[in-house]
């Protein structure tokens, strides 16, 4: 159990201390946890976790269920980091090939990349997608990278420190001009 946390520099201690302890250059295969990648998730991830262990590579790649990635249409559909390799409509035969090519080979699997329906255009990476390249995506750009069960994850992206700034830092009527100005 985590000890309670008294004030912003104790928060940020904390996640100090997360990120210290993460490898950030480990690849993680994130799957998105989205309703519109729901179907045949499950199958997904174990297929993943299956490949994985077959492979013996536990300690050297996570594959974790994320939030929603946003591009639902495509699903399931999952990224590769640090890269950000993005496949989308995944199936879970297809974790071998992704497992072998892609995570021990570092080859892209060119059958599962986004292709752009009007110009034939392959997109290896999220940020080529146009989709994904035409957004500033303030809520959903760091859910690819939180497994919500894990606080943890929120705890290493800066999770929590807008409260910790308006619980302590900020009087009552401040926090009320916040939240006007942002017309919430």
């Amino acid at each position: 159990m985590m000890a309670r946390i008294h004030s912003a520099a104790e928060l940020e201690e904390v996640r100090k201390g997360i990120l210290s302890k993460k490898d950030l250059n480990k690849p993680c295969v994130a799957i998105c946890g989205g309703i519109g990648c729901l179907g045949g998730r499950e199958s997904l991830i174990r297929a993943f976790e299956e490949e994985v262990e077959k492979q013996s590579l536990e300690s050297k790649v996570d594959v974790r269920v994320t939030g929603c990635h946003g591009f639902c249409a495509q699903g399931p559909n999952l990224v590769i980091y640090p890269e950000e390799i993005c496949y989308v409509k995944v199936r879970p035969e297809d974790a071998s090939e992704i497992v072998s090519q892609t995570l021990i080979r570092k080859k892209v699997v060119d059958r599962l990349v986004y292709t752009d329906p009007n110009t034939g255009q392959k997109a290896v990476y999220q940020s080529e997608i146009p989709f994904y390249n035409k957004q500033t995506r303030h809520l959903l750009g760091k859910n690819p990278k939180i497994d919500p069960r894990s606080i943890d994850d929120y705890l290493a992206i800066g999770g929590y420190s807008s409260l910790a700034k308006a619980l302590l830092q900020m009087s009552p009527e401040q926090v009320l001009e916040e939240v006007k100005k942002a017309n919430l």
